[in-house]
């Protein structure tokens, strides 16, 4: 075999290794980030007083924050003030499903998945903010 050819070959090997390796690195932070959104508290909504709530959540790729408006323990209105994304704007359409169902626990979007649990910790942690052990 060619010393060049061979020389090609190693760098071709330590190239697919590196990827492999940076894959690696990347889908654990990916899954920690995920464990640590998940990790916010659900807010059961019968706790919560009447008034509006901000909260914010970040990663290193997305970051949110919401308003929240409850009246009568029910959530009347999410305002999304920020959301710095990439390309998970479609996660937004996930809003209008946590006000019909009165509830921050709602299917992520398919293909968004970092931004639908980045507004849904927001939205637990403004939550959060009315009830009576947080007021």
């Amino acid at each position: 075999m060619k010393k060049s050819l061979k020389v090609i070959l190693i760098i071709v090997v330590l190239l697919g290794l590196s990827a492999f390796g940076f894959r690696m690195v990347m889908n654990h932070q990916i899954s920690e980030t995920y464990d640590r959104l998940d990790a916010v508290a659900v807010i059961d909504l019968s706790a919560v007083e009447d008034g509006v709530y901000e909260g914010t959540e970040e990663t290193a790729l997305v970051k949110v924050t919401v308003k929240v408006e409850v009246k009568d323990h029910k959530m009347t209105d999410i305002q999304l003030i920020r959301h710095e994304n990439g390309k998970g704007k479609p996660a937004e359409g996930m809003i209008p499903e946590m006000l019909r169902q009165n509830s921050s626990e709602v299917d992520c979007v398919s293909g968004a998945t970092m931004s639908s649990k980045v507004i849904r910790a927001a939205v637990r942690k403004a939550l959060a903010k009315g009830t009576a052990e947080t007021a």
